[in-house]
């Protein structure tokens, strides 16, 4: 297996998400990846229920899901963003219909706590394997790294990473040398502050993606009652379409490199402002670690054909 991997996604406000996973299943089909787990990075059950339902549909049933825990979810300032961004698309969440058809099957889904799933899984793996891939929020990721030792590891979190994670792959959207995100690192900025100064091993940021319209393929291939295609059917509110493929890029990143569809631009660190959300790439002056801004190699249709043809390999 060439990579193995956890992903790390909201599952919940976007379509992309949906088509990740599909990608994914496509890739271990393939034998190209491990998928050891998905974390939600929302505290939504039907997040955790849509994923398990996906991956089951898929005969994958055992791969683990977990759900961040954040008691103050409903009144913390910094998730205000999150919840007002969520409320204003509540039309397009697909994880309810999608999580609450599946536990009517076949009973309640019940996830295990996403620090507590971060924990076994990368005390289960060799030292400096795992690839972890954020498509959404940080949360869990901060939550990580402030843990402490417990029954899979004598190690604080910070330290856990060190020793197993090989990198970190996050999608943001801004630009080159300064911006701002517009969602994922935005929020819940006080966690994406903690991870960008904190995390211990390299970290890609992957902003492309807005161009490459995916879906309507696979949507066409997929049967009726496909968990995903009936998410990427409910956010866009038809029958058939496409959507960008912002999160889909990040994950093909995550398992392949750059294979020839990526330029990595090494040798920075990116500073990020709690307060406004601003990021700024600076020379990392030999510092380890780096953080590497991921562009494509290639024209968007050659990357919408590759994301798709894995999407369409899954089914």
């Amino acid at each position: 297996m060439d990579c193995r991997l956890i992903l790390d996604t909201d599952i919940d406000t976007d379509c992309d998400d949906a088509g990740t996973l599909a990608m994914l299943h496509g890739l271990m089909r393939r034998g190209e990846v491990e998928l050891l787990g998905v974390v939600c990075s929302v505290p939504v059950h039907w997040c955790a229920a849509c994923v398990h339902a996906a991956n089951a549909w898929y005969g994958r049933a055992d791969i683990p899901v977990g759900l961040v825990a954040v008691p103050d979810w409903e009144t913390n300032p910094a998730h205000a963003a999150y919840r007002a961004a969520r409320a204003q698309g509540a039309v397009h969440v697909y994880n309810e219909d999608i999580g609450r058809s599946w536990e009517a099957a076949h009973g309640t889904v019940r996830p295990e706590e996403a620090v507590a799933l971060y924990r076994r899984l990368l005390a289960e793996q060799p030292d400096g394997s795992v690839t972890i891939c954020a498509i959404g929020m940080l949360t869990a990721l901060a939550q990580l790294l402030q843990s402490g030792p417990d029954e899979h590891s004598p190690l604080p979190g910070q330290e856990l990473v060190t020793r197993k994670v090989a990198r970190l792959v996050t999608m943001a959207i801004g630009s080159f040398p300064r911006g701002r995100d517009v969602f994922n690192w935005a929020m819940d900025r006080p966690a994406t502050h903690l991870v960008l100064e904190r995390w211990p091993t390299p970290v890609v940021v992957s902003e492309w993606g807005e161009t490459v319209l995916t879906g309507a393929r696979f949507i066409g291939a997929a049967p009726e009652d496909h968990p995903l295609r009936r998410a990427y059917q409910i956010w866009l509110g038809a029958p058939s379409g496409s959507r960008s493929s912002w999160d889909q890029l990040a994950a093909l990143y995550a398992v392949r490199g750059a294979d020839g569809m990526f330029r990595e631009r090494w040798g920075y660190r990116c500073r990020f402002d709690k307060a406004t959300g601003d990021h700024e790439w600076v020379p990392a002056a030999g510092a380890t670690p780096q953080h590497c801004h991921l562009t494509p190699a290639v024209d968007d249709a050659t990357l919408a054909q590759a994301i798709e043809d894995l999407m369409v390999d899954s089914l």
